[in-house]
């Protein structure tokens, strides 16, 4: 993907999927509504991840598709957390798969592998003219 600012926002979304589904899924304990220290235990848990999906999503090099894959984990999660009643889990598993995307798209590229790799005792042996 060129662009690393739109990774970053797929990231920012990620995140942002895993605060909505876990501000449903704490506010369901309660009857009368999230109390304050709900609020600060689930946004301090939050705030910093949605941070850090989104420095993991424009740091990597995600490719178009992987985009795509993100980006449809992130609307299947938003669309369940609104509409079913397992909604909040069904996006938290979403929000987790599109970071695996996301964290797959940051490993370092793979070395070539080849017969340069290996030593062969032969040039052990030999004496360096340097």
């Amino acid at each position: 993907m060129p662009d690393r600012r739109l990774a970053a926002a797929l990231g920012a979304l990620t995140g942002g999927v895993g605060l909505i589904a876990m501000v449903r899924l704490v506010s369901g304990a309660f009857s009368g509504g999230m109390t304050g220290f709900a609020w600060i235990a689930t946004l301090v848990a939050m705030v910093p991840w949605i941070g850090y999906v989104a420095w993991r999503a424009g740091h990597g090099r995600m490719s178009a598709r992987r985009a795509l894959v993100v980006l449809t984990f992130c609307l299947v999660g938003l669309f369940a957390v609104w509409i079913l009643t397992i909604g909040p889990v069904v996006a938290l598993a979403c929000s987790l798969a599109a970071f695996g995307v996301i964290w797959v798209s940051d490993w370092p590229p793979r070395r070539p592998r080849g017969e340069e790799d290996f030593v062969r005792i032969e040039e052990l042996q030999t004496e360096d003219l340097d």
